[in-house]
Formats: C-alpha cells, structure tokens, sequence
C-alpha cells in the first residue's frame, strides 16, 4: 500500500473488546518515499488521556531511536511484547531485518505486567496519528507497506515473518501462526486483503 503524506493517509481500527495487552507482536515491512522532517507515524495506538496506553513506531527526523537513511530500501521491522517478562529489557524487543536491535540512546522500559493500549479498546493507526480532534499534520507516513500482521497474546521471533535466503538477504515467509482476539494481516493486494 502506497502511502502518500500529502493526501493525510492512514487506517484506523478500533477494538470492539480487549485482546492482550501484555502480549502482543507488530511485524510489518516498509520503505519510505522520503526523508522529511517531523514524525511520520507507522503503527500507533492512541490511549486517550492515558499516556500509558500511548504506543507509537515511528520515524523521526533527529530523534528517533533508530534512523533510516536508505529511503529505497524495504526494511521490516518487528515490535515484540511481554510486559509480564521479569527483566525489564526482554518486555519489549526491536528487530530490523532479523537482527535484535540492542544499542538505544535512551531506554525506558515498561513496569511488570503493565497493560498496554495496544489491543485494548482504543483506536489503532496505521500510517497516520490519531490525536483526540484527527491526526495532526505532519505526523503521516510517506512510503510503502506491505504484509503487517498484528499477533495478539504472543512475543514472536522475527523468524516467524521472515528468513534470510542463500544470499544472506532478509526475505518474507509466511506466518502459520494464530492472531489471537485482535490480531490481524494486512497484505494490501489489489483484489484484497485476508
């Protein structure tokens, strides 16, 4: 799917029931059209007034935890999950291309057992934020996705979404897993999505 920040684009789900939201993993595939200023969001949960709940994975121009500079390279990125985990920095797991992204500027790890927004009953974003009147300009993204899943109830390895093939390149497989209550694939085909 080709988004395009100029046209405000973004889709938006919002949860008619709470799945886990402890447990849960993002995984989708993207490849930004341009290097620009300010933040373009990717996959976002808007809490409401409740700062815990906020969930945000973006770019930012200066500022983000880690930073694209190939802007013609598909990159897949995976979010896992499990605030029950008792040390702290197995509660979330950043993967690029496979590989566990360990070195961060600043960490701030959630408390034990802390519920997330995600798979709660709040409006999840793809694409665009949310903020309480519409998304607030700037904050799309600008580029392509492509097979975004969101597993609800497990800590997924990257290897579920992808392998490296006889060329050392991260390549796409198929995920043969459960989504759990809100989880979802969304594979952005022409004649539709599953």
């Amino acid at each position: 799917l080709r988004f395009n920040d100029g046209d405000s684009p973004g889709l938006a789900i919002t949860p008619s029931g709470a799945g886990n939201r402890k447990t849960w993993t993002y995984s989708g595939w993207v490849k930004r059209s341009a290097l620009t200023t300010g933040q373009e969001h990717i996959f976002m949960v808007n809490g409401g007034n409740n700062d815990s709940t906020w969930v945000q994975l973006r770019f930012e121009d200066n500022d983000f935890t880690f930073s694209f500079y190939n802007q013609r390279a598909w990159y897949h990125i995976v979010v896992a999950v499990d605030t029950t985990q008792g040390t702290d920095s197995n509660r979330i797991k950043l993967y690029v291309n496979g590989v566990q992204e360990t070195s961060f500027s600043d960490t701030n790890y959630p408390s034990q057992n802390d519920d997330t927004g995600v798979n709660g009953t709040y409006r999840h974003f793809i694409g665009g934020e949310g903020g309480t009147s519409g998304n607030a300009s700037g904050s799309f993204y600008d580029g392509y996705m492509t097979e975004v899943h969101l597993v609800d109830g497990s800590q997924l390895l990257p290897t579920s979404f992808g392998e490296f093939d006889d060329n050392g390149v991260w390549v796409p497989i198929k995920y043969t897993g459960s989504y759990g209550t809100n989880g979802f694939l969304l594979q952005f085909k022409q004649t539709g999505t599953s």
